[in-house]
């Protein structure tokens, strides 16, 4: 869910992004989708499933990442071979985590809608830059993207 606000053109960065957006309710993601691409002008994929991310992420660079659900799909849970659609808070875990293992610096934001203090932890623990509530306020958002610009950026 993503709270109402206007939408404003001051959030406009100067340069062009590539943003990924990954799983998450349609509609929540379209509406996203439209910020980043009309207000910030930037350049937005997404994706509905982690594999599909981690392949994306592999072929070209992102300058963020938003995982739009901690239940985030996978089309086959690693180490497992079988379809593994609703996994559970532990979906967008894993997907940070092998993130953190490709050791791409892209920063990843995670929204969650069941916002707790031991899920936050794990999420930050495992490689999220920032976790989010729902409803999405977009002002959160900007100064988290702030922040995400100001980070040094270091591939270990």
């Amino acid at each position: 869910m993503v709270e109402e606000e206007a939408l404003t053109m001051d959030a406009r960065t100067p340069e062009a992004r590539r943003v990924l957006l990954v799983g998450g309710d349609p509609a929540v993601a379209a509406v996203v989708r439209e910020y980043f691409h009309h207000v910030r002008g930037a350049e937005v994929e997404a994706v509905e499933y982690c594999d599909d991310a981690l392949a994306l992420l592999l072929r070209r660079p992102f300058d963020l990442a938003l995982v739009l659900s901690l239940r985030a799909p996978w089309r086959t849970w690693p180490s497992l071979s079988v379809p593994a659609l609703h996994m559970g808070s532990e979906s967008a875990i894993l997907f940070l985590k092998q993130m953190r293992a490709l050791h791409n610096p892209v920063p990843i934001i995670v929204l969650s809608g069941w916002p707790s203090a031991n899920l936050e932890e794990e999420a930050l623990a495992s490689g999220a830059f920032a976790v989010l509530p729902k409803p999405l306020k977009f002002a959160d958002l900007d100064e988290v993207i702030r922040r995400a610009d100001d980070r040094p950026v270091s591939v270990s």
